[in-house]
């Protein structure tokens, strides 16, 4: 985890509220926490095709999730690595191919996916993953380029004609989740990271991690779903500053049913069927 630039079912809309309420204002149930399919479900296809989405989807997901480059002539496609040899065999980086070249490669005959038959899936574009989402499903888009390709990103979003509110945007890089909201405050947008030692401690710590978002104009965070950092306690401050918490990337259902305890926005896992079995 992968908008509203999170794409969520109309049951979601819960979020927005938080929680649902009784006529005298206690709490009367917690917010869902939404399962995410990471690079679509890539525990069972290969990630960031089509099959990966589609997959997802079928495995009830909420919403998927995918990592986004621009090619050389200005495509934003599916891809997390800035290149593109461990996923297709061939050596060049994504801002080197054009669109076109890079819709010969084979993206599904890497590791164990040709004996699966995958063998022929190709990279897909944002536009067709956007096409293929399905009425209340929604979609996380992880930029993974610098903040150059915000307009594009907003060119194709608003030409596809997609609600926004089954969008979300989430980068790593602070400065792509400020741009994009200050040229499109209305989307969602989630600032990502993980946590390393430091010292005593980790880092960043709560307080930094609320600065931060706050800082860019993040509606939320998307954070490595450590439980070595992450408890109720933690959550809850994030929460109180206003701002969503959701984590990535959880496959164990034990530690799933943790932060769902936690009430976190939502889990993003490479088996969302498995994860959602957990929770019914």
């Amino acid at each position: 985890m992968i908008t509203r630039l999170f794409l969520l079912p109309p049951t979601l809309a819960i979020m927005q509220a938080g929680c649902m309420w009784n006529e005298d204002g206690r709490s009367k149930s917690p917010r869902p926490t939404l399962i995410v399919a990471h690079r679509g479900a890539s525990g069972h296809a290969p990630e960031n095709t089509m099959a990966a989405f589609e997959l997802g989807f079928d495995r009830n997901a909420d919403a998927v999730e995918g990592d986004f480059r621009l090619t050389r002539d200005g495509a934003i496609v599916a891809m997390h690595d800035i290149d593109l040899q461990r996923t297709t065999g061939d050596p060049r980086r994504v801002d080197e191919i054009r669109f076109a070249e890079l819709q010969r490669l084979d993206a599904g005959a890497w590791g164990p996916w040709r004996e699966a038959g995958f063998a022929g899936a190709r990279v897909p574009s944002l536009e067709m993953i956007l096409d293929a989402i399905p009425e209340g499903r929604g979609v996380f888009i992880e930029v993974k380029d610098p903040p150059h390709i915000v307009p594009a990103l907003i060119d194709v979003v608003d030409r596809s004609g997609i609600d926004v509110e089954m969008v979300t945007v989430i980068s790593f890089d602070a400065a792509v989740i400020e741009s994009l909201k200050a040229n499109r405050p209305e989307w969602r947008a989630l600032w990502l990271t993980g946590f390393k030692r430091r010292g005593d401690g980790w880092s960043p710590d709560v307080e930094s991690l609320i600065e931060t978002a706050r800082r860019i104009g993040a509606d939320g965070v998307d954070v490595q779903a450590s439980l070595e950092v992450i408890d109720e306690s933690f959550v809850s401050s994030v929460r109180e500053a206003g701002l969503e918490f959701h984590v990535w990337t959880v496959d164990d259902p034990e530690v799933a049913q943790t932060f769902i305890r936690f009430g976190v926005d939502s889990i993003t896992t490479n088996h969302p069927g498995s994860i959602q079995e957990s929770i019914r």
